[in-house]
């Protein structure tokens, strides 16, 4: 789990994401785990980590076009600044992960997005990493609220480890901004959308995801 990764070193830094960070601190304490925040978030400890995990969620900024996350810089550059292969996670470093994941939430601004090919539709971030191995995942197709994406993705996980499937985790969890006074409207629960396939997550009796 990722959130809110630290982006104050860049040449245009980017804002906190206070939200993202509450919201991986809400879903590590639904299951048990620590979640990378801030600093720790660097694009090698998180590449590091998610080829052996069985279920990603990362809460950063994406790239408008192409969905592509960005992560707190790796230290050590030489530049005055940090180089987007620094900290930009890019579909090509996904790509060449060798992931198991069973389910991936990107929950940033357009993780659905990328390029649309003719006869391969779109192709972005998200379609990467199903080409790593990862069964499913879970994207935005546009700009999320902060404070609706928290409440969204806490009833998700909690469906999801009541032994909901992926699918049936989300379908809930727009009903229950659908029918919200606060989170009513189209923007705040429709950019969701489940690729891949309808996965379960079953948890052990530590909470750690099985593969």
């Amino acid at each position: 789990m990722v959130g809110n990764p630290c982006l104050k070193e860049l040449k245009e830094p980017l804002d906190d994401l206070p939200g993202a960070q509450e919201e991986v601190e809400i879903i590590a304490a639904i299951l048990n785990k620590r979640p990378l925040i801030g600093k720790q978030a660097t694009k090698a400890e998180v590449m590091k980590r998610m080829s052996s995990v069985g279920l990603i969620h990362i809460a950063a900024h994406g790239n408008a076009d192409t969905g592509q996350i960005a992560l707190c810089p790796n230290p050590g550059w030489t530049s005055q600044f940090p180089k987007e292969e620094d900290y930009i996670l890019k579909m090509s470093d996904v790509q060449a992960a060798n992931l198991r994941a069973r389910l991936v939430v990107l929950s940033c601004c357009n993780s659905g997005r990328g390029r649309i090919l003719k006869g391969e539709g779109v192709v972005g971030i998200a379609r990467a990493f199903l080409a790593a191995g990862a069964r499913s995942v879970l994207v935005a197709l546009w700009g999320i609220y902060d404070d609706a994406t928290v409440v969204f993705m806490k009833s998700f996980y909690q469906h999801l480890k009541e032994g909901k499937t992926a699918s049936a985790s989300v379908q809930q969890s727009m009903k229950s901004l659908r029918e919200s006074e606060e989170f009513s409207e189209i923007r705040y629960w429709a950019p969701f959308q489940l690729i891949g396939d309808d996965v379960n997550i079953e948890f052990d009796a530590n909470d750690d995801v099985r593969n």
